[in-house]
């Protein structure tokens, strides 16, 4: 990541950016080998974030665009457009976080970074790593944008954590699944379907199908993620987190993880 993109702790917020911006870069056309190639090279590599942004590249077209229209309108997304990095001074204030104890949304975060040796700016930071033009040119020339790709980045962990869907390959292509459904994305929608049918092919016996309809349910029952302040719920409990959001427990998936004693499929994961 640049020098120059860590949090300014002192920044003051620029209330004259009232009315939220508009304007997007020009869009790719959607390029089916493209995406497919991403998608070979995540299967040879789940690890290797790189394949994740070079898919969503290969098929969003201009499917964002909709989103951060919603996104701009929404009084919190006013607020991140103004602020970008508020998010990031909240997510890595660590002993303000421990001061709402255990049990709560922000416990529960915290636990989560701890297991899976996350920092909160990590996908954040795999994003400069593997496209630095793309993302300095967003910075410079569509600030909105960034600011929105800055907060959908740093909550991607939240998400884990509110929807109960781990790390491990089914829980990132269902996770996805969710968030492409809440957003529009056809990106993160595609990946995940995708993801879904490979696991299929590595485990039969797994309801992947039904999963993934599960996945699409809980996305349309809750609240909108991207327009609420998750940080707001924090220092609630984690149950109490759910219920604001109106996030149910993905229960096929918890219980199939739990009945399972073979190997975790291979498949991909999120960004």
């Amino acid at each position: 990541m640049p020098d120059g993109q860590k949090v300014d702790e002192t920044a003051p917020v620029d209330q004259s950016r009232s009315a939220a911006p508009s304007g997007f870069p020009p869009a790719y056309p959607i390029r089916p080998m493209a995406a497919w190639k991403a998608f070979r090279g995540l299967v040879r590599n789940r690890e290797d974030t790189r394949y994740v942004f070079a898919f969503f590249e290969a098929v969003n077209g201009r499917s964002y665009e909709r989103f951060y229209t919603r996104f701009a309108a929404s009084e919190y997304g006013q607020r991140v457009i103004a602020d970008p990095k508020h998010i990031g001074r909240i997510l890595m204030d660590r002993e303000t976080l421990e001061s709402h104890g255990p049990g709560t949304f922000a416990a529960a975060y915290l636990h989560y970074l701890d297991t899976e040796n996350l920092h909160p700016e990590g996908v954040y930071e795999a994003n400069w790593q593997n496209a630095p033009e793309r993302m300095q040119s967003l910075k410079d020339n569509w600030p909105h944008l960034y600011a929105m790709s800055y907060m959908m980045n740093l909550t991607h962990d939240l998400y884990h954590v509110l929807t109960g869907y781990g790390r491990d390959p089914l829980g990132e292509a269902l996770l996805l699944l969710f968030s492409g459904i809440q957003t529009g994305g056809r990106g993160p929608v595609w990946l995940g379907r995708m993801a879904g049918l490979r696991i299929r092919q590595e485990i039969p016996s797994w309801p992947v199908g039904r999963m993934m309809t599960e996945a699409k349910r809980l996305a349309q029952d809750a609240a909108h993620f991207p327009t609420t302040d998750l940080t707001a719920l924090l220092p609630l409990s984690l149950d109490a987190a759910r219920r604001r959001l109106n996030v149910g427990r993905p229960a096929l998936y918890l219980e199939t993880l739990a009945g399972w004693e073979g190997e975790m499929p291979v498949a991909v994961q999120g960004a």
